[in-house]
């Protein structure tokens, strides 16, 4: 296993480069720690005037953290705007699906009328379009990352609407969802493309 001191090394040179380039700039270590599952040392580094000297125009944005793994050492990116343990809980949920798809389905059929009028009012459809997303061949809604599913998911339960989550080989006619997508409105109108295609 890669030790802590080494991890840190790995990223301070990739950090600063060649050291005879005119670009060349020091960094140092801002933190570095195990992540959950033992797999990755999560490294934080910028540059010297900034974390040493607390000179704040020094101060490098864009990443967030490198991920140095245990055992390869192989060190992935994490960019600024993503937050480390989203990014990890992606890798995961890839690697647990083996290659199938996330897809956020109903959790009923359109002989569940109370759920279809809930569909109804909650997407601003018609009744013919909602009988038709509780169809069994209109069931798959939403594909993407489960984390970002699970957060979908939580939104229509508060519509009342009862949602799973399944793996399946093929999510061709879902609609594609991610973080991007962060509130009811947005969410509502990727479910309006599914309507549309219903």
């Amino acid at each position: 296993m890669i030790s802590s001191e080494t991890a840190q090394a790995m990223v301070l040179r990739r950090s600063e480069g060649d050291p005879s380039s005119s670009r060349h700039e020091k960094f140092a270590v801002q933190s570095c720690q195990l992540s959950r599952q033992g797999d990755y040392w999560i490294v934080c580094v910028n540059t010297a005037a900034y974390v040493v000297h607390g000179r704040a125009e020094h101060c490098l944005v864009g990443v967030n953290a490198h991920l140095v793994d245990v055992i390869s050492g192989q060190i992935e990116t994490v960019a600024s705007c993503r937050p480390v343990e989203d990014y990890l809980q992606d890798k995961y949920d890839v690697r647990r699906a083996a290659g199938m798809h996330y897809m956020l389905t109903p959790a009923f059929d359109r002989t569940d009328k109370v759920a279809v009028i809930r569909i109804r009012q909650a997407f601003g459809c018609s009744m013919q379009e909602a009988m038709k997303l509780a169809s069994p061949e209109h069931h798959c809604w939403l594909t993407g990352p489960r984390r970002v599913l699970q957060w979908a998911q939580g939104e229509l339960t508060l519509k009342n609407i009862v949602t799973d989550i399944v793996l399946a080989p093929d999510a061709a006619h879902a609609v594609d969802i991610d973080g991007s997508i962060w509130h009811w409105d947005l969410l509502k109108a990727r479910l309006a493309l599914r309507i549309r295609a219903v």
